[in-house]
Formats: structure tokens, C-alpha cells, sequence
């Protein structure tokens, strides 16, 4: 019996520039641009990411 597809598959790359306080924030924070971003969307989407780095649903209503 062969693997489901995963629903969805990341393989869109998107160039972005982001001002320079974006980077010191992340920085200050601990978290990578790429990784800032990725939530950012998944957020507008009404998803998280997971402790296995997986897209599921956000736990209350999507704001």
C-alpha cells in the first residue's frame, strides 16, 4: 500500500525584503526571518505550526 500525498507541499519560494528592524527583532528574539515569516503566513491561514513542525489547525478561532 503506497503513502498518502501530504496535503499540501512547500514549494513555492518567495523573495521578500524586510527592513532592517524586522531582522534585529528576530534576532533579539531568537528566531530565524524565515521562521518569522513561515508563522506570520501560517497564521493569516488559521494554521500553527506543531512541535513536529507540521501545519495544523490553530487550536481557537482564527482572528
Amino acid at each position: 500500500m503506497s503513502k498518502p500525498k501530504p496535503q499540501f507541499q512547500p514549494s513555492n519560494v518567495l523573495l521578500v525584503e524586510v527592513p532592517p528592524q524586522f531582522i534585529a527583532l528576530c534576532e533579539a528574539s531568537g528566531a530565524s526571518p524565515q521562521a518569522a515569516l513561515r508563522g506570520m503566513a501560517a497564521m493569516v491561514c488559521g494554521l500553527q505550526y506543531d512541535s513536529d513542525n507540521r501545519l495544523v489547525p490553530l487550536d481557537g478561532p482564527a482572528a
